[in-house]
């Protein structure tokens, strides 16, 4: 019988430790606004592979968790034979409330990561210096592509680049 709900009620993290404390093996899928969707495999209570798009594994589990709002649904049984996760459901789940919490302070700034970084028109006085990465990040930025795109582009995950940009705000 699968399980269901919404990402609304209680947090991905929350609902994981729920189903994984049971030692059930199943899939979590998880979808939001219609077309972004993942998935985060559990074997005898054990996260042992995520994924979301050209995400897998750890970063997968990350970018899914930090999902405020979407419907999951667990079924059991179903297996994968993919093993990208090594860590374990406490260390997971703690990095996942970890990002969680900077996702908040992130998402004042910047909201989603479906928004399209363009330059602004402002004047300076000062030289600026970026770091490697944040240099390729603004190489990356062409006032087309959303960061979840530019994140692609930059092998590294949404959440990472909202960082980058973050900084650079």
């Amino acid at each position: 019988m699968a399980f269901q709900g919404s990402l609304n009620e209680l947090p991905l993290p929350d609902i994981i430790q729920l189903v994984s404390v049971s030692g059930k093996t199943g899939v979590f899928s998880l979808k939001r606004d219609g077309d972004a969707a993942g998935e985060i495999f559990l074997r005898g209570g054990h996260i042992v592979h995520a994924e979301i798009g050209d995400l897998q594994g750890e970063e997968a589990v990350y970018e899914l968790a930090i999902w405020p709002e979407g419907d999951f649904v667990f079924t059991p049984g179903r297996e994968t034979e993919r093993t990208t996760i090594q860590k374990s459901n406490t260390n997971l789940l703690m990095e996942a409330a970890r990002r969680i919490d900077e996702w908040q302070v992130l998402s004042k700034r910047i909201p989603s990561t479906r928004l399209v970084p363009v330059f602004t028109q402002q004047s300076a006085t000062t030289s600026v210096s970026f770091t490697p990465q944040e240099w390729q990040l603004i190489c990356k930025v062409d006032e087309r592509r959303s960061i979840e795109e530019i994140a692609i582009g930059l092998d590294s995950s949404p959440f990472e680049t909202c960082k980058l940009l973050y900084g650079l705000i």
